[in-house]
C-alpha cells in the first residue's frame, strides 16, 4: 500500500483535532456547569434579597391582592414581550414555569406566590440555599427571613433548567465544531500542499535532468526541515559523480596502459610465427612472455587502486593492524624476486610495536608496492632495509634501497598515477606509488621521501597515526 505524506498528515492533524476539541468540549461542560450555577445563584439570592426590600417591613399594610394580581400577570406579559422583539422564536414558557417565587408570613399563611407555586406545605426554615424534592423534581431553593415584617421569602429553581443550559452551550459547541471541520480539513489541504510543493520542486529538478548531470541540488530555498533529505542526495550525487569518474579513468587508463603490452605481445607472436631460426623464435617467445607479465602487472595494479575507492574517507573493515607481522608476511612473498636479482632483504623492528587501527590488506598492498619498487630499481647485489619503529604518536614504517633515487625536483609528482621519471629503464606501470598515496591518506597517515646521508638510494616513511578505533557510522 503506497504512503502519503499528505493524507497521513490530513488525516492524523484532523484527528487530533477532533481529539483535543471533544476534550476541550467535556471540559468546558463541566466548567460551565459551575459557572452556571455560580451565576444563577448569585442572580437567586439577589432577586430573592430584592423581593425582600421591595416588601418592605410593612408588607402586612400593603394591598397583597392587587400585588398577587399582578404576580399573576408576569408571564403573559413576558411572552408579550419575546413576541415584539427578536427573541419570538423562544418558548419563554418552558423556563417560566419552572422558576417560583412565595412569601410566607411567620405563622404559615401563604401571602404571595407566582402564578403556579410549587404545592408545599411549609416553607424551609433554614435560610440560605438548598435543595427541596418536590414529587419527583428537585428545585435549587434561596431562602431570607425578615425579621420585623415576620415574613419568609423563597426564591426556587427548577434544575432542569441548568442542566438544559449546560446541555444547549455543549450542544452549540458541537454543532460549531462540526460545521468548522470541513473548513479545517480544507485549510489542512490547502497548507500541507504549500508545505510539500518544495519537495515538488525537488522531484521535478531530479526527474527533468539528463542521466550525466550529477550536480547538487540549490539548497537555497529548501525548508529545514528537508535540508538533511537534500544533503545526503547531494552527496550520493557526489559520489556517483566521483565514481562514475573513476570508472571512466580506469576504463581510459587500461586502454593507454596495455596499447603498447598488447602491440608488443602482437608483434613477439608474429615474429615467433614467422621465423624459422629456433633461437630467434625462442627470444620472441620470451619476449611474449616478459609482456604478458607486465600486462598482467599492469591490471592489478589497476585493479588495485579501483578497488581502494580513492573518493571515500574512510576506510572499511577496520580493525587492529600488526605492522611487523604484516611487513614480515609481504616481505616473504616476494623474497624469490629479491633472491631472483641477488638483493639482500633485511627486516627490523622495535619491540613492543603498538598495534593501530586499519585494514591489513590495504596495509599489505601498501608495503608491497613499496618493497617491489625498491627490488626493481635496485642493482643486482644490492639491499633493501625494511624497518618499523614507533615514534610517540605514529607508527613509522621505512623502506630504505640503494638505486637511483629520485631527483628532490620530481618527488612531488612521483606520486601521480602513471608518471615515471625519464631515463628509467626498470619495468613498472607508474601506479605503485599513487596505491601507496591512497592507502597512506586513507589511514590519514603520510607520507616522507628522503635521500640517504652516503651514497645513492631513497627512503620512503610512511607515517600510521595511532589512533582509538573509530565508531561505526
Amino acid at each position: 500500500m503506497k504512503s502519503s505524506i499528505r493524507k497521513f498528515l490530513l488525516i492524523n492533524l484532523l484527528l487530533a483535532i477532533t481529539i483535543t476539541t471533544t476534550l476541550t468540549a467535556i471540559g468546558n461542560y463541566y466548567l460551565d456547569e459551575q459557572d452556571i450555577k455560580e451565576h444563577l445563584d448569585t442572580l437567586m439570592a439577589v432577586s430573592a434579597l430584592s423581593y425582600e426590600a421591595l416588601l418592605g417591613d410593612d408588607v402586612h399594610e400593603r394591598p397583597l391582592a392587587e400585588i398577587q394580581s399582578s404576580l399573576n400577570r408576569i408571564p403573559q406579559k413576558i411572552k408579550n414581550q419575546y413576541k415584539n422583539s427578536f427573541l419570538n422564536d423562544l418558548p419563554p414558557q418552558n423556563y417560566i414555569n419552572k422558576f417560583d417565587f412565595q412569601v410566607w408570613s411567620n405563622n404559615g399563611k401563604l401571602l404571595l406566590h407566582s402564578l403556579d407555586p410549587l404545592e408545599i406545605t411549609s416553607p424551609p426554615k433554614i435560610d440560605g440555599f438548598s435543595d427541596l424534592r418536590v414529587g419527583s423534581e428537585l428545585w435549587r431553593i434561596f431562602t431570607t427571613y425578615n425579621d420585623k415584617a415576620e415574613i419568609r421569602t423563597i426564591l426556587a429553581e427548577h434544575y432542569d433548567t441548568r442542566n438544559e443550559l449546560g446541555h444547549s452551550i455543549a450542544q452549540d459547541d458541537m454543532y460549531i465544531m462540526l460545521l468548522t471541520f470541513p473548513l479545517s480539513g480544507l485549510l489542512i489541504w490547502i497548507i500541507i500542499g504549500r508545505g510539500l510543493r518544495s519537495l515538488d520542486r525537488v522531484a521535478k529538478e531530479v526527474a527533468n535532468r539528463a542521466p550525466t548531470n550529477l550536480e547538487p541540488v540549490n539548497l537555497e530555498e529548501v525548508p529545514e526541515e528537508i535540508k538533511p533529505v537534500i544533503d545526503e542526495l547531494n552527496k550520493l550525487f557526489h559520489r556517483l559523480d566521483e565514481g562514475f569518474e573513476r570508472e571512466k579513468r580506469f576504463a581510459s587508463d587500461a586502454a593507454h596502459e596495455l596499447r603498447t603490452p598488447l602491440a608488443a605481445l602482437k608483434a613477439q607472436a608474429q615474429v615467433a610465427l614467422n621465423t624459422t631460426d629456433l633461437e630467434e623464435k625462442n627470444l620472441a617467445l620470451k619476449k611474449l612472455i616478459a609482456s604478458v607479465n607486465r600486462s598482467a602487472h599492469i591490471v592489478q595494479q589497476l585493479l588495485t587502486m579501483s578497488r581502494l575507492v580513492p573518493e571515500a574517507s574512510r576506510i572499511n573493515d577496520i580493525d587492529k593492524v600488526n605492522l611487523p607481522k604484516v611487513a614480515r608476511e609481504v616481505l616473504a612473498l616476494l623474497a624469490p624476486s629479491a633472491l631472483e636479482k641477488q638483493i639482500e632483504l633485511e627486516f627490523t623492528h622495535d619491540a613492543n610495536i603498538t598495534n593501530f587501527f586499519g585494514n591489513s590488506t590495504a596495509i599489505g598492498i601498501l608495503i608491497r608496492n613499496l618493497v617491489d619498487n625498491a627490488i626493481r630499481y635496485c642493482k643486482e647485489h644490492g639491499a633493501v632495509l625494511v624497518r618499523v619503529y614507533q615514534q610517540k604518536d605514529h607508527i613509522v614504517l621505512e623502506v630504505h634501497d640503494n638505486g637511483p633515487g629520485i631527483p628532490s625536483e620530481l618527488r612531488s609528482r612521483v606520486f601521480e598515477r602513471f608518471f615515471r621519471v625519464l631515463g628509467n629503464k626498470s619495468p613498472g606501470s607508474g601506479l605503485g606509488l599513487a596505491i601507496v598515496r591512497q592507502v597512506t591518506e586513507l589511514h590519514g597517515g603520510k607520507i616522507e621521501l628522503d635521500s640517504p646521508e652516503k651514497g645513492t638510494g631513497l627512503i620512503v616513511r610512511i607515517f600510521f597515526p595511532i589512533h582509538p578505533k573509530p565508531s561505526k557510522s
